[in-house]
């Protein structure tokens, strides 16, 4: 009961707070945490982990035996993201670490060579302009529990930036410090980003991601064009409750819908309970159950 009331104060103070997921850069379901750390902290949530199911067309609702988890440190971080498969030794573990601004310094993926990083350096005003790939060696027996033994330095990349008004102009250095990719981004009046131009410095090739909000300024929309084509080759689309929580996505690819994703949350607490994601293509329905865990 008292969890219950704290939560319910918490939910009241801001609505910011009821936000659980951050989707304002469209990084919903990719490797960058995507979490709301003000709303985790503020409910003193731990983890959320899911059972996922399956259903094909006219077919009924099976376990896949696969399972789901996101765990967070006591100030709202997403520090760990498995995925395991039924085969447990082929779980897929992905670390994040966090230096005191909260800012992602490190981001580690097991794979079956064993894991590999990037490791993130920012300047004082939070831009990234260091990032390096390297592969490592875990010390320690059990893949959840990282140690690192031996660390191997791939390549680096480095970033310099331009501020032109509403534009920023990024230029990617490669491990030689020679630039081969120029970013541009371009703000409104609001400062919201609504193109972003990416052009490859030796092939001339270009990308081009063109963004859109809805009244109150949540996401709405990503394309995704190449060299320049009239038709987006992709299409992300978002939906919102009152409360600013992503209820649907969809996916598009050459116009034609291909994914369907609905988000549910627990209504007393606003923490995420049931993803529920169509294949269109294949009809193929899968359904993934969290269950939260909380700090005391």
């Amino acid at each position: 009961m008292n969890r219950f009331i704290l939560l319910l104060f918490c939910l009241s103070i801001n609505q910011l707070f009821a936000q659980m997921i951050n989707n304002e850069s469209g990084q919903i379901f990719t490797e960058t945490p995507f979490f709301n750390e003000k709303y985790i902290r503020s409910v003193k949530l731990k983890s959320i982990t899911g059972t996922i199911s399956s259903k094909k067309e006219l077919g009924s609702i099976k376990s896949s035996g696969k399972e789901e988890a996101y765990i967070f440190n006591e100030n709202g971080n997403l520090t760990i993201h498995y995925l395991s498969s039924k085969n447990k030794s082929d779980t897929t573990f992905t670390f994040y670490e966090y230096n005191l601004k909260n800012e992602n310094t490190i981001f580690r993926v097991s794979d079956s060579y064993g894991f590999y990083s990037y490791c993130k350096k920012y300047d004082d005003k939070g831009k990234l302009i260091n990032k390096t790939y390297s592969r490592e060696k875990n010390a320690s027996k059990s893949k959840m529990k990282f140690k690192l033994e031996e660390k191997y330095v791939i390549f680096e990349e480095s970033y310099l930036y331009e501020d032109k008004d509403s534009i920023i102009e990024v230029t990617t250095l490669n491990s030689n410090g020679r630039p081969y990719q120029r970013q541009i981004y371009y703000y409104d009046s609001f400062n919201y980003l609504f193109k972003m131009h990416t052009r490859l410095l030796i092939s001339n090739s270009t990308k081009e991601e063109i963004y859109t909000y809805n009244d109150r300024g949540h996401l709405k929309s990503i394309q995704y064009f190449t060299n320049e084509n009239a038709l987006p080759i992709k299409e992300l689309r978002y939906d919102y409750d009152e409360w600013g929580n992503v209820t649907f996505m969809d996916e598009y690819k050459e116009n034609l819908r291909v994914i369907h994703k609905e988000l549910l949350y627990d209504p007393s607490t606003l923490i995420l309970k049931t993803i529920l994601s169509q294949d269109l293509v294949s009809n193929l329905i899968t359904i993934i159950k969290y269950k939260p865990e909380f700090y005391n």
